[in-house]
């Protein structure tokens, strides 16, 4: 690389496997809803695409649709609960660090009449006794959480979720988003505990383009947010994107395969954080957290500085989550969520590491970072 990338939250290297699948693809040029050859050609990329996610994902194909981003899968899981479950209950449960695919929706969700009660994730820890609570208030149409935090690598527990659901007697449906969290958080087989998945190819290897949406039997009535030819079992009309897709379903395949994957990734990050535990820097460590991010902040040094330092000797962080990056002008509502200060927030920064990362690339990021913490105002 001509550069020194640890943005992977933001979005992954494509993988070989994914790319190699891409080149496939595009020699494979037909429509796959065409009933000819080269039509059925292409459909074949696409199921085997939908196969290999549904094994690393662990659910039977036909319950993975495919979308064209992490976003339009939350927005159809959103207003579709919402349309299939608002006549039973008017009562929405999330919290107050979501994505803003999330968060957006359901503010338009209130301004349609929906109460949407958000719940604590101080210090990374979200409030299961807030949830318990909550569902036993008043009837509730859906629960709507991440997996894990895509600027604070904070992780939920969502099995744990899904308990007191069942404890407390509610019916309502469970819908996770688990673009930042899919294939790295072990042990959280999420079809097992969730009635609606969202999830990305583009954060684990793949390309963009290609999001997903696993729907559970209980939500299988779930209605379409497009409509059109009736791809997609009618859930979402529009071409698929035979490339993307096929390429999700193979870097799902290797991710699942790599077995030492989370323990290097996991690796990484101890590393950084070895090499940089007496530079001052200041570090939000929650306790259940992904192998791959870390998140800090750098005493007097604004995070555009750093950005811009770190940019001229050919490194790439972030100052938090690309897809909120207009947002920061109001603040970082994420961030206030976990409960850092505005000095913390205003000089904070967010490292994610990916299997080509490497022990001497972490090596020369945190003599970057020691010198650039020398820039205080």
């Amino acid at each position: 690389m001509p550069y020194l990338y640890f943005d992977s939250a933001a979005t992954a290297p494509p993988c070989m496997e994914a790319l190699s699948a891409v080149t496939t693809a595009y020699e494979a040029y037909g429509n796959p809803s065409s009933l000819h050859a080269a039509g059925m050609q292409a459909r074949r990329l696409v199921e085997d695409g939908r196969a290999g996610l549904a094994r690393a994902f662990r659910c039977e194909p036909r319950e993975l649709i495919f979308t064209s981003s992490g976003t339009e899968s939350n927005n159809q899981a959103l207003f579709g609960l919402a349309k299939l479950r608002g006549k039973r209950a008017r009562t929405i449960i999330s919290t107050n660090s979501e994505h803003p695919s999330v968060e957006n929706p359901l503010r338009a969700l209130e301004e349609q009449g929906f109460t949407v009660k958000r719940l604590s994730t101080a210090g990374g820890v979200l409030d299961y006794d807030g949830l318990k609570t909550a569902l036993v208030q008043t009837p509730v149409a859906f629960v709507t959480m991440m997996q894990a935090n895509n600027e604070t690598g904070a992780v939920y527990d969502l099995p744990r979720v899904k308990r007191i659901l069942e404890e407390t007697g509610s019916d309502a449906l469970l819908h996770c988003d688990a673009v930042q969290g899919f294939l790295k958080v072990e042990g959280d087989r999420l079809s097992a505990c969730c009635d609606v998945v969202t999830l990305s190819a583009h954060k684990i290897g793949g390309v963009k383009g290609a999001g997903a949406l696993y729907i559970g039997k209980r939500a299988h009535a779930l209605p379409p947010l497009l409509l059109g030819g009736g791809q997609e079992n009618g859930l979402r009309s529009g071409t698929e994107n035979v490339a993307a897709i096929a390429a999700f379903g193979a870097a799902a395949a290797a991710a699942s395969g790599r077995k030492d994957r989370l323990p290097y990734l996991a690796s990484l990050r101890e590393e950084v954080l070895r090499r940089l535990q007496d530079s001052g820097l200041l570090f939000h460590l929650p306790e259940r957290h992904l192998p791959n991010i870390l998140h800090l902040s750098i005493p007097g040094v604004p995070s555009s500085w750093a950005l811009n330092f770190l940019s001229e000797r050919g490194i790439c962080v972030s100052a938090g989550s690309a897809c909120s990056a207009r947002e920061k002008k109001k603040g970082n509502p994420v961030l206030k969520a976990y409960g850092l200060p505005d000095q913390e927030i205003e000089t904070s920064l967010r490292i994610s590491f990916c299997e080509q990362n490497t022990m001497e690339e972490c090596a020369v990021l945190c003599d970057a970072l020691r010198d650039c913490a020398k820039l205080k105002r």
